[in-house]
């Protein structure tokens, strides 16, 4: 046998050749075109979960006027690929995440024009001083390998969006205006952190409460409004802001508070956006500061403010309570501030302390006393946060003057003494609503305090423990009226709360908002008479709950009012349909005593001076705290009770009828 000629060999050789050939070429695709394709959807998915990231942050800033708490947020600033046994990756896709302007001064956001209702407020909020606020933008830039058309998602001003090189992409809704509320949260501090793996961002809340200002606008020409530096032009902001633009400025009955959205020129590639807001109308303020990152700055105090109270009266020979507020710049609370405090004048009595230092709400309490021999007439109290010297000036925003009136005693005390006041008629009747059974209330009050009053809260509280709720027979679909609502005060403003399946009792109800629906508080003028509508009481019984007949029945009543001329007082009475059961009413007193100077606020509370034309009185129920809620003690003495000096304690003496009368006394 022979093999010469034969070229089998040369054919298989070829072959391998070849074959090896195509599985480099393959592979070489392989690498070249499927492995970027995988890694870039690899990416892609990354970009998205940033994203969903980014809102999650933006999330956490714009929540932080109610969340007076640290908040972390994770964000995967790069991704992996996938394990391969032949192809090869490229190194690990990282991200930056950093602050823009945040840490600038001179990138701000301004709120001009905005004057505050309230007069002390107001010495800050003025209208006519912009108020300045550094803040700026927090954005992601990817650094990827293969999706090179990523955009830059940035948050700023309650916005995320996504910048593309030929335009923007919004991912959230605006959260600064909303009607007549306007939100404004400030972003602070300085970040650059660029990695492969995931980050936590800690959004620390630098400033923060829940707290509103009103404000509006400061003359009859001039518009609030809201200025700051932004990545997105007028238009894209004009669609952010659709839902809030007037179509037909000046027109009150839409919920559209926006006049106009401005642009003009700002530095480098930013723009300056102004939101216009419309004259005339009052807006909710609200303002925090949100940290992040390093070189976070903390607000100091910049302003004094009133609580309540403009103006008070106090008798010769009481005292009364005075409660201010320390505020930063973004009208949140600054604890552990001192206020000096004084009155100005001779013979004008005096505060019993002349320095406090505020609480974690920014608040202190000065107690101002008139002892007998002050002479009446008004006088100025002072409180500054720096040193009261002659050169005091009770308009500036850290300072604060308090007209103080000293009366003869029992004048205008607020307790229901005397013949001026609050004064209830003892006309209270029981009223049925719903072909049943009396089981609603209905009495008038009169006003003879010499101005208007605003009433905010009553509280009831019926002597019979019996008596549980008070629930109306009528579905919150029809109109609000008297005899329909658990209360209805008719006044020359009405106001009424409505609970939509009743509510437990004893409550102190605050008519405009405690509701499932709810009037504004009732507004009662000098010498008006105010008619309230309680409907209706349910009792416990062995079987279940029913209705229960209010004839003969006490209920003890506390309605708590604003003045006109400031400050808010209170009065409480007791009301019994149809008079008392079958004996005279008994009469309520007690007396107050503490163990001199180191009773350390603890007191004793004698009730022996009470009494009853039967006497038979029952029971002795107390109200300790001044919430109108006879809950705090029983027993003919309280011994040895911390209550805080300028406390109004009530007593409620009860005959065995089930007649009830009612005393309030302040402690000393």
């Amino acid at each position: 046998m022979t093999f010469m000629g034969d070229e089998r060999a040369q054919s298989v050789q070829v072959g391998a050749v070849l074959l090896f050939g195509v599985l480099i070429i393959a592979f070489s695709s392989y690498q070249a075109f499927a492995v970027p394709e995988q890694n870039r959807e690899v990416e892609f998915n990354h970009n998205q979960q940033v994203q969903t990231q980014l809102q999650d942050l933006r999330n956490a800033i714009v929540s932080v006027p109610g969340q007076p708490s640290r908040q972390a947020v994770s964000v995967q600033l790069g991704t992996r690929y996938p394990s391969r046994l032949v192809a090869t990756n490229p190194g690990p896709p990282s991200g930056l995440l950093y602050t823009d302007g945040t840490s600038n001064e001179s990138q701000n956001l301004t709120v001009r024009n905005a004057e505050a209702i309230t007069p002390e407020t107001a010495d800050y909020w003025d209208g006519a001083t912009p108020r300045h606020y550094n803040t700026g933008a927090i954005a992601y830039k990817p650094e990827y390998n293969v999706y090179g058309e990523a955009p830059e998602t940035v948050y700023e001003h309650s916005v995320v969006y996504n910048q593309f090189r030929g335009g923007n992409i919004t991912l959230s809704e605006q959260a600064m205006v909303d009607g007549r509320d306007i939100t404004l949260v400030t972003l602070n501090g300085s970040m650059s952190r660029s990695a492969s793996d995931s980050v936590t961002v800690d959004v620390e809340p630098k400033s923060q409460s829940s707290r509103t200002v009103r404000v509006t606008n400061t003359t009859a020409t001039s518009n609030v409004s809201v200025s700051f530096l932004s990545r997105l032009p007028e238009e894209e902001w004009s669609v952010l802001l659709e839902d809030q633009i007037d179509p037909n400025p000046g027109d009150m009955s839409n919920e559209r508070y926006v006049a106009n959205v401005t642009e003009a020129d700002g530095p480098g590639s930013l723009y300056n956006i102004t939101i216009v807001f419309e004259r005339g109308t009052n807006y909710r303020l609200k303002m925090a500061k949100a940290g992040v990152g390093t070189r976070v700055t903390s607000e100091s105090e910049a302003y004094l403010t009133t609580v309540d109270s403009e103006n008070i009266t106090v008798a010769k020979g009481e005292s009364g309570e005075v409660v201010l507020e320390v505020r930063d710049a973004y009208n949140n609370p600054s604890g552990d501030i001192q206020v000096n405090g004084t009155v100005d004048g001779s013979n004008a009595g005096s505060l019993t302390t002349g320095t406090e230092v505020s609480d974690n709400d920014g608040r202190v309490k000065f107690v101002y006393e008139a002892n007998q021999s002050t002479a009446t007439g008004t006088y100025t109290a002072q409180f500054s946060l720096g040193e009261i010297d002659g050169s005091f000036d009770g308009e500036t925003p850290e300072n604060v003057s308090i007209p103080v009136t000293v009366t003869e005693p029992n004048q205008g005390s607020g307790d229901g003494s005397g013949t001026s006041g609050l004064i209830y008629n003892e006309d209270a009747v029981a009223l049925d609503s719903n072909g049943d059974t009396d089981g609603g209330v209905q009495f008038t009050v009169t006003n003879e305090l010499d101005e208007e009053i605003t009433i905010t809260t009553v509280a009831i509280d019926p002597v019979n423990d019996d008596i549980i709720r008070l629930s109306d027979s009528f579905s919150n679909d029809r109109p609000p009226a008297p005899q329909e609502n658990e209360i209805y005060i008719q006044a020359d403003t009405d106001g009424y709360t409505d609970f939509g399946g009743g509510t437990d009792i004893p409550r102190t109800v605050d008519v405009d908002s405690d509701g499932s629906l709810n009037g504004p508080n009732p507004v009662l003028s000098d010498t008006s008479t105010a008619t309230f509508h309680l409907f209706e009481f349910v009792q416990d019984t062995l079987f279940g709950t029913s209705e229960v007949d209010m004839a003969g029945e006490s209920v003890t009543i506390t309605v708590t009012y604003e003045r006109a001329s400031g400050g808010t007082d209170s009065k409480m009475f007791t009301v019994t349909p149809g008079g008392a059961n079958t004996n005279e009413q008994p009469n309520a007193d007690f007396t107050i005593a503490s163990n001199g100077p180191e009773s350390n606020d603890k007191w004793d509370f004698d009730a022996s001076p009470s009494s009853d034309p039967q006497g038979d009185i029952a029971a002795y129920e107390w109200d300790l705290d001044g919430d109108g809620i006879f809950d705090d003690a029983t027993g003919q003495t309280v011994e040895n009770r911390k209550v805080d000096s300028g406390t109004v304690v009530a007593l409620r003496v009860v005959d065995s009828g089930g007649n009830a009368d009612t005393v309030r006394k302040e402690v000393p």
